[in-house]
């Protein structure tokens, strides 16, 4: 199972900058760049300037298609989910990562570890979707 620890706000813009590459590095046959940088703000880059997205870790295997345990998620509170995205949902008083898959009863929280089951949640049941996740953060190598 995944869970949630705790949500902080992400600031709209931090007011400090970074410097990043204005082109991207093929993932393919590998082509020669250019050395363009320019000055970012990381957090307008993933909020996009709103503030109603949330940092949280994530705790659990039931992701692990996609996410890992320790991954930083970022969470767009803003946004209404579609079929198939991921989602925070809150069911009960308990917090979880799932892909959003609504259905006319409900809606279903689809693990993408298959060794998990899909949870169905009715529509009388207390559950709201905090969130989609926009963002997830992994590291490659410990230090």
């Amino acid at each position: 199972m995944m869970k949630l620890t705790k949500f902080l706000p992400l600031l709209p813009r931090s007011g400090k900058t970074i410097l990043a590459a204005t082109v991207g590095i093929s993932a393919g046959d590998a082509t020669e760049i250019s050395a363009e940088l320019e000055r970012i703000d990381f957090n307008e880059e993933l909020t996009h300037g709103r503030d109603d997205v949330f940092l949280t870790h994530a705790n659990g295997d039931s992701m692990e298609a996609e996410i890992f345990h320790g991954d930083w998620l970022i969470i767009n509170r803003g946004l209404q989910p579609n079929a198939g995205d991921i989602v925070v949902a809150r069911v009960g008083a308990d917090y979880t990562v799932k892909i959003y898959s609504p259905c006319r009863n409900g809606l279903r929280l689809v693990a993408s570890n298959e060794k998990y089951a899909t949870r169905f949640v009715n529509k009388k049941e207390d559950c709201e979707i905090f969130g989609v996740v926009m963002h997830v953060v992994h590291r490659l190598k410990k230090i």
